[in-house]
């Protein structure tokens, strides 16, 4: 038969767990205030005024931009708002930490070229966002209120969410039925351009265009603005810019004056036209076929996306520059 445990031991063992329990307490208590103190002195540091570029913006002085900084709160998207070094730019607020993640806001900004009536919108609490891919790094990426004037614009930069900026700014913000005035959308690119020789020729070369290019689809009728140019092919459906292309154009305006080098891919010799291209678009004619076809294409997208037309205009548009021929 086993002896119950005396009294004394009973206790001795309570006081023990009892000591034990506190001075767990104590050590996660002292945990919290050392992980507490080190994130004060973490956001006190990012809060430090910070240097950003001062492009000239069209609205960014605006008594609705001024009304905005005052409105926006000190902290999204995980991020600190920080100040803002001398000069400092009008309409401009910065959310940062010490690992260089960063969400900058700039108030009055220019309408985006991107915003055409083919461009994909979202709505965040009542605010209409278009997202820009930047041309050199498809890594950043720059939000447009496209719904209000003055534009707002917000660029995530390194581990920053930008779709967490913009829920814990929307409320500062406020929602784009607030304001009276808001942004038209752009024609469509190449849409303006005469296409003269647009014939059986184009057609058979529209004919051999692939349905999906760069993740994008190529869009039927009733996905196309109303009055496009028959011959007009449409590659889109995502928040990128679309892919336009015409066949049957006349020849680019620069190609007589150009001192530019021309780039070769595949069969086909490609120039860039400069006075088409805007924004993260650029506009490429093929040259050197029985016609002339031109595309709109991102230009951080053009090496991956030029072999494939290339091959399907070689295969469908003869070549009549003698000095082009195997």
């Amino acid at each position: 038969m086993v002896d119950a445990p005396r009294s004394g031991e009973t206790v001795q063992s309570k006081g023990s767990r009892t000591r034990a329990g506190i001075a767990l307490a104590i050590a996660i208590i002292s945990i919290l205030g050392i992980i507490f103190a080190a994130k004060i002195y973490q956001d006190s540091q990012a809060a430090k005024p910070v240097a950003i570029s001062n492009p000239e913006l069209p609205a960014n002085d605006s008594p609705e931009c001024a009304e905005l900084l005052d409105r926006l709160p000190e902290r999204a998207a995980g991020l600190v708002r920080a100040e803002i070094a001398e000069p400092a730019p009008e309409g401009a607020a910065v959310y940062r930490n010490l690992e260089q993640d960063r969400i900058t806001l700039r108030c009055g900004a220019n309408v985006p070229n991107q915003y055409n009536e083919l461009a994909k919108t979202e709505e965040v609490k009542g605010i209409s966002w278009l997202r820009v891919v930047d041309s050199t790094d498809e890594s950043l990426a720059t939000w447009f209120t496209v719904g209000r004037e003055p534009v707002v614009a917000i660029t995530a930069e390194g581990n920053a969410k930008a779709d967490d900026a913009l829920r814990d700014l929307a409320e500062a913000l406020l929602p784009d039925s607030e304001y009276k005035n808001k942004p038209e959308r752009g024609g469509v690119p190449l849409a303006e351009l005469a296409a003269p020789e647009a014939d059986k020729r184009c057609s058979g070369l529209e004919a051999a265009l692939p349905r999906d290019l760069g993740n994008r689809h190529r869009l039927s009728a009733a996905e196309m603005p109303a009055d496009m140019p028959k011959d007009m092919v449409i590659w889109g459906g995502t928040p990128a810019d679309p892919v336009v292309l015409r066949c049957g154009v006349d020849e680019p305006a620069g190609y007589s004056t150009t001192t530019q080098q021309l780039t070769q891919v595949g069969d086909i010799v490609w120039f860039n036209e400069p006075t088409l291209s805007s924004g993260t678009s650029a506009t490429w004619y093929a040259m050197g076929r029985e016609r002339f076809v031109a595309v709109e294409m991102p230009m951080s997208e053009a090496s991956s996306l030029m072999p494939v037309l290339s091959s399907v205009i070689a295969d469908n548009l003869e070549n009549i520059s003698p000095s082009e021929e195997k």
